[in-house]
């Protein structure tokens, strides 16, 4: 039985019971400041939330144990595997000497910069377990090999991977 995304349905869950545990989830994973298109799909356990606003657009794939936390942009058809984290690199001031890092300011509590934002484009894939760090974009249909730790741009339709990524293809 086709799910809400057109693909084939692998769950034990059939009909009303499937669509409603898929709302539940993905009430449970996104969080304030975060606005989504249609077919947003959201596994267990991940986490979607933005400090300053975060736009998904129509039929992203959020693998479960994902983390995104960042503000910024996810174009439509993304795929983000399973334990990607896309995260801020300036969540806490790391300026303030003599302040912990668990009491310096928090991204939240500051005005945002350009730092604070990712932008990724639309039709990416973001391999498992990969890492992006705020401040970058992916361009348009580029992938993303599982477990790269992405710290500037991707250009678009490009393939990188490895720590730090680098193109591949």
């Amino acid at each position: 039985m086709p799910d809400t995304a057109g693909g084939a349905q692998r769950s034990a869950l059939k009909g009303l019971p499937y669509r409603v545990a898929r709302l539940i989830t993905r009430g449970l994973a996104v969080g304030k400041n975060v606005t989504h298109g249609a077919g947003l799909r959201v596994g267990r356990h991940a986490i979607v939330s933005s400090p300053f606003g975060l736009e998904i657009g129509r039929m992203v794939s959020i693998g479960p144990y994902s983390i995104v936390q960042v503000s910024g942009s996810i174009g439509d058809f993304t795929l983000i595997g399973m334990g990607v984290q896309i995260v801020g690199r300036d969540d806490h001031a790391i300026r303030e000497v003599g302040v912990p890092f668990s009491e310096a300011t928090w991204v939240g509590d500051r005005e945002p910069t350009a730092r604070d934002y990712v932008h990724i484009g639309r039709d990416v894939w973001i391999g498992g377990g990969a890492l992006l760090l705020s401040g970058i974009r992916v361009g348009e249909g580029a992938l993303v090999g599982a477990g790269a730790i992405v710290t500037c741009d991707v250009p678009p339709y490009a393939i990188v991977g490895g720590n730090p990524a680098r193109p591949l293809g």
